[in-house]
């Protein structure tokens, strides 16, 4: 939804936006404006094509107005010092819904970790935000008292043979507690051979390695099972080439880079071993995942900007990954086949997803297990909607490769049936990155198909969604990522863009997601959004029973609870729940005093005047404010204090 007081000047507005497998077979290439059986536009096809490109840079900006207004409104946007937000894009979701993110500077340094994404639903209203968004950034000190030298050979360190080091850039490293830092990409290989691109923090004052997070992303898989299929190729006569001309970006070819080109548009043997096979399916793979974008989710390519990656066949090694710039596949482990089955290379180009939505894909093991577990998503959808008999739909993941003999490399449905855990818990941050996978590969199982065929970390029993709508609700939750995403912050996310997608009076879409974060053991957070206007008990066990008061409030304006002074605890549960006039839209806040200012930690922003949260505090001086948004009326506001 929304807050309320000014952010002034600090707010900057500155915008970053076919052929047959076998040589026997009959082959076509896209038809070009100039070849018989097309037409160019007439006049009136022209007009509604201008129409339609007018009505959607007004919805964009509408959805940016609606984003400023909501920033505007929220006492935390007041930035401390040279702490800045610039917006960086507004990107379309589903349903007519937007996502604005935006991107901070501490003075002249970038922030990572301090980026947040507002969310505007179809009817142009914000309606909520990142967790990012609520807080301010501040560091003792700008000047660093390790060197860059220092930080380069600290960087150089993280990967086994280095081919290239950047050049060492002060920024601010605001996943937790801010921290200047020196941010520095290196290029090589990890000891097993396998490519390795890392961007390593390392703490500007002390020298000690705050992340080293990997960019190149693996996978697995086997592609020659698709006979008959057509794909994207270009040329024309007696020269073609392996590059899609519908589909911006999608070429394949060898390790040079260089796309395969022929002198007929007829590709591949058929063949387990033959690379132009192999080339044959990952177009194949990829003409569907894009058009499936498209068709479900509103998506334009791989990149969201019209664009998708190349992809690279004939690496030597049982391997496959993405390495932010290309698709790179190699064979199983018996080299009887190729890893480019749909659900590998869609995998494999989710990443690609993953890194150009909000936030990136830096992060530690947790962001590395969402971004693993975001691939097997995208290959389940594109499965889906290929619907090709040769390769059935599952939730199933490499079954078509046998990579070593024995069978998926990821199990969707039961991830422990792989050795990967099905709960989230306190060791996932740790796990490594496939293995973390399991935990959200559950989740969208549960929200997809729910119970049947799975089961719950809490013995609860779930009706599932569908693919189509779960996969949905995936995605605009990753158009509100932020850098170093959490299983928390997904939670979050997605019941945000449930709600924006499916409303919040028909609240069984929402508390089918919810349900699914619960039976994969993720809890509710802090100032996660409601659905139905609130009610019932709030989160950590409490009832809102401790303290009654009341009071009145006329249009934008608020009153604080016990007193603008607040109450002192040594940490521990606060609960409150607010119930305002039916013809008034209340809100409440939970703030925390710090210094002589005080922010906001909790929030609950409903569409009504019935509102609630839940809190655990720690140390500190606490208050809690009621908010008009807009009415006036009585209200009474309920709470419990540690």
């Amino acid at each position: 939804m929304r807050s309320r007081t000014l952010l002034g000047a600090a707010l900057a507005t500155a915008m970053s936006g076919t052929l047959a497998l076998g040589t026997a077979a009959p082959s076509q290439s896209a038809p070009t404006a100039d070849e018989p059986g097309t037409a160019s536009p007439g006049r009136a096809q022209t007009q509604a094509q201008d129409d339609s490109k007018a009505g959607t840079r007004a919805r964009k900006q509408d959805a940016i107005d609606a984003a400023a207004r909501y920033l505007a409104r929220r006492p935390a946007s007041r930035k401390a010092g040279d702490d800045t937000i610039r917006r960086s894009a507004a990107v379309p979701g589903t349903k007519d819904t937007y996502y604005v993110s935006y991107r901070r500077t501490l003075g002249d340094l970038p922030v990572f970790g301090g980026d947040f994404v507002v969310a505007v639903d179809g009817a142009g209203e914000a309606t909520g935000a990142s967790q990012g968004a609520t807080r301010s950034i501040s560091v003792a000190s700008t000047t660093p008292t390790k060197s860059r030298k220092n930080a380069r050979r600290t960087a150089k360190r993280q990967v086994a043979t280095v081919r290239t080091v950047s050049r060492p850039t002060l920024v601010v490293y605001a996943v937790g507690k801010p921290t200047l830092a020196w941010r520095t990409k290196v290029t090589g290989t990890q000891r097993s051979g396998t490519p390795s691109i890392r961007t390593v923090f390392t703490d500007a004052r002390t020298g000690a390695v705050l992340l080293a997070s990997e960019g190149v992303h693996e996978g697995s898989g086997n592609g020659y099972y698709y006979p008959g299929v057509t794909i994207g190729t270009s040329g024309s006569g007696s020269s073609y080439s392996m590059t899609d001309a519908t589909r911006s970006g999608v070429t394949c070819g060898g390790q040079n880079g260089s796309a395969y080109t022929g002198t007929d548009n007829v590709w591949g043997n058929g063949s387990g071993t033959n690379l132009e096979t192999a080339c044959v399916d990952v177009l194949y793979g990829l003409d569907k995942e894009i058009d499936m974008l498209s068709a479900w989710l509103g998506r334009s390519g791989v990149k969201g900007n019209g664009t998708s990656y190349p992809a690279r066949v004939g690496l030597s090694d049982v391997n496959a990954y993405f390495n932010g710039s290309f698709l790179n596949f190699g064979h199983s482990s018996d080299n009887a086949r190729q890893l480019t089955a749909m659900d590998i290379v869609a995998h494999e180009a989710g990443h690609g997803i993953f890194q150009t939505t909000p936030g990136g894909s830096t992060g530690g093991n947790e962001t590395g297990g969402l971004n693993e577990a975001t691939g097997d998503i995208f290959g389940a959808l594109t499965e889906a909607y290929a619907n090709n008999p040769d390769d059935p739909a599952d939730y199933l993941v490499g079954e078509e490769a046998d990579l070593v003999g024995q069978g998926p490399i990821r199990n969707m449905a039961n991830p422990s049936a792989v050795g990967d855990p099905n709960c989230y818990s306190s060791s996932i941050p740790n796990t490594e990155v496939h293995a973390a996978a399991g935990p959200l590969n559950h989740w969208f199982y549960l929200l997809a198909e729910g119970t049947n065929g799975s089961t719950t970390c809490n013995g609860t029993t779930l009706s599932g969604l569908g693919i189509q709508t779960a996969g949905k609700i995936f995605y605009n939750g990753l158009l509100l990522k932020t850098s170093s995403w959490t299983h928390g912050k997904a939670r979050v996310a997605t019941l945000t863009a449930a709600k924006n997608l499916y409303g919040s009076t028909d609240c069984s879409t929402f508390d089918a997601v919810k349900a699914a974060w619960a039976g994969i053991s993720v809890p509710a957070q802090s100032g996660e959004p409601t659905c139905g206007g609130g009610g019932g008990t709030p989160g950590g066990g409490g009832t809102c029973s401790e303290t009654t008061t009341t009071g009145s409030l006329s249009n934008r304006t608020s009153q604080w609870k016990p007193s603008t002074s607040g109450f002192t605890t040594s940490g521990g549960t606060i609960n409150a729940c607010l119930t305002g006039p039916s013809s008034a839209d209340f809100d409440l806040y939970l703030q925390k005093k710090s210094g002589s200012s005080w922010y906001d930690v909790a929030a609950s922003e409903s569409a009504s005047s019935t509102e609630q949260i839940a809190y655990s505090a720690g140390s500190g001086t606490y208050r809690i404010e009621v908010y008009s948004y807009s009415g006036s009326g009585s209200y009474t506001l309920k709470y419990d204090t540690p």
